[in-house]
């Protein structure tokens, strides 16, 4: 079993009277699967057949992820939606059409406005991967009994609607400056 140690401390975590609190171990166990979770999904290679996929940033993902939900948008609309300045959304996406992602056309009543899409590579790329998403979905649900099936999915589904993002926005955690 894996125990999660207080961040940047290296001790375990603790509750207020410092004896570890149920919540603290179970969230440790749950971290301990998400690590092991992820690092067998991380580090499966591709298979032979598999076309090689273009590596994309944090951000070329989050943006490809939109692109895929909306459709054709705007660069204006897109960066609202990324929440992100303009610039940061021209920039992303100026990767994303170098990796062949992604097209830019202007519109035909006004040459100004910029619009953006997957690509035809973007759309194979996304199907692809959603019939992987698949078989992984089914591969996790597969030991269950039908029963587990539906508990774990109620339970996955509260967890979903309930999920914040962190308190620090997500941002990565970088050590100072020496």
């Amino acid at each position: 079993m894996q125990i999660l140690l207080g961040q940047n401390t290296g001790e375990p975590a603790t509750s207020i009277n410092g004896a570890p609190s149920l919540l603290d171990g179970q969230s440790a166990r749950l971290l301990g699967y998400f690590d092991t979770l992820l690092h067998r999904l991380m580090l499966a290679r591709p298979t032979s057949d598999e076309e090689p996929t273009p590596e994309m940033s944090r951000e070329e993902m989050r943006t490809f992820i939109v692109l895929g939900a909306y459709g054709r948008v705007t660069m204006t609309s897109l960066a609202e939606r990324l929440n992100v300045p303009l610039s940061t959304a021209t920039h992303t996406i100026d990767r994303l059409v170098a990796k062949e992602l992604v097209v830019r056309t202007r519109s035909e009543q006004d040459r100004r406005i910029v619009q953006v899409d997957v690509s035809e590579f973007g759309q194979k790329l996304r199907a692809s991967s959603e019939v992987k998403k698949m078989a992984m979905a089914r591969s996790w649900l597969e030991p269950l009994s039908p029963g587990e099936r539906e508990i774990f999915l109620e339970l996955m589904a509260k967890i979903t609607e309930r999920a914040q993002p962190s308190p620090e926005g997500g941002k990565r955690h970088r050590p100072e400056a020496r």
